[in-house]
């Protein structure tokens, strides 16, 4: 069998309340990741994320959606190695919006950003760079570049 390279874009929201973060669980629960997901070659990065949080959690509109971070990720896959380029925004949903999931699959929560660390959240390199940004020390004027690597030999 051949080598299979898969190239995926995606969009995701960051959602903070206080010192919680809105995550979805993986199927197996073992880490988190950011709401959101893949973008339909057809749509924008935004018009994809607004697709994604209508279709996870029912979320309509999504304003005032800023661009913190671009996450350019490598990992394995069975069908071979994925490497994804990632658009990660904060997103400040009205007061009135509630988390739930829309997608029997979903499991979403609350967690505490001081929780996060490589291993249970990924991509793993972004952990560290959510709790800056919640502790203020991450405003810039551009989003952060960062590359992650997750492939094992």
């Amino acid at each position: 069998m051949g080598f299979v390279l898969l190239f995926r874009v995606t969009s995701r929201c960051i959602i903070i309340n206080g010192d919680k973060i809105l995550v979805q669980f993986s199927r197996k629960g073992d880490f988190y990741r950011l709401p959101g997901g893949r973008i339909r070659a057809d749509e924008t990065l935004l018009q994809g994320l607004e697709r994604e949080l209508r279709e996870e959690l029912g979320i309509v509109k999504v304003d005032n959606a800023e661009l913190y971070f671009v996450v350019e990720s490598f990992y394995k896959r069975r069908s071979g190695i994925v490497h994804e380029i990632g658009f990660y925004f904060l997103c400040s949903p009205s007061s009135e919006t509630q988390f739930i999931p829309k997608e029997d699959h979903l499991k979403i929560g609350w967690v505490d950003l001081d929780s996060l660390n490589s291993e249970n959240f990924r991509p793993a390199v972004l952990a560290s760079y959510l709790k800056k940004l919640h502790n203020g020390q991450e405003r810039q004027k551009t989003p952060i570049y960062l590359v992650n690597i997750d492939i094992e030999e």
